[in-house]
C-alpha cells in the first residue's frame, strides 16, 4: 500500500509539474481517456475527456501564461483519492472568467480532491476562493477587504 501512495504522490507532482511548464502532453499522458476537471468556481465547470481538459488548460496558460502552481502538502490519500493544498499564483495577461486582461499577479491558495484509476488521474475536483481572486485583478470590490479583524 505504501507504494501505492507513493506512487499516486508522484503522479500528482509530475501533473503539477506539466501545469506550470505548460506541457499539455505531459498533462494529459498521465490522465484517462475518460479524464475530467471540475472545477467549482467556473461559469461551466465541468471539463469532460482530454479535448475538453485541454481546452480548460489552454484558457488558464493564455490568462496567466507565467502560471506556476506550489504543492504545499498532501493532506491525505485513501483508496483511489487524494487531497491536495497548492498555491496558484500568474500574472493576468489574458481574459480570466470573462475578465479582460489587468497585467494584475494573482495568487490564490487551491484545494485539489484527485480520483485515480490505477496509476493514472481520473479528476481533478478544484476548490479555490474565486472573490479573491477576482479582487487581485480588480473586478470585485468588497467592503474591507484587506483589513485586519477587530480583536474579540
Amino acid at each position: 500500500m505504501p507504494e501505492r501512495r507513493e506512487a499516486m504522490a508522484r503522479e500528482i507532482e509530475r501533473h503539477l509539474e506539466a501545469e506550470s511548464t505548460q506541457n499539455l502532453s505531459a498533462l494529459l499522458a498521465g490522465m484517462t481517456e475518460d479524464c475530467y476537471n471540475l472545477v467549482l468556481c467556473d461559469p461551466s465547470p465541468l471539463y469532460r475527456g482530454p479535448d475538453a481538459v485541454a481546452r480548460r488548460y489552454r484558457g488558464l496558460w493564455a490568462a496567466l501564461p507565467d502560471l506556476h502552481v506550489q504543492l504545499r502538502r498532501i493532506v491525505a490519500i485513501e483508496g483511489e483519492l487524494a487531497v491536495t493544498e497548492h498555491s496558484l499564483s500568474g500574472t493576468q495577461r489574458g481574459p480570466l472568467f470573462g475578465i479582460a486582461p489587468t497585467g494584475r499577479l494573482v495568487q490564490v491558495d487551491t484545494v485539489v480532491i484527485w480520483e485515480f484509476a490505477g496509476e493514472l488521474i481520473r479528476g481533478e475536483t478544484v476548490y479555490f476562493d474565486l472573490a479573491t481572486m477576482l479582487r487581485q485583478v480588480g473586478a470585485l470590490t468588497l467592503p474591507g477587504a484587506g483589513s485586519a479583524p477587530d480583536a474579540p
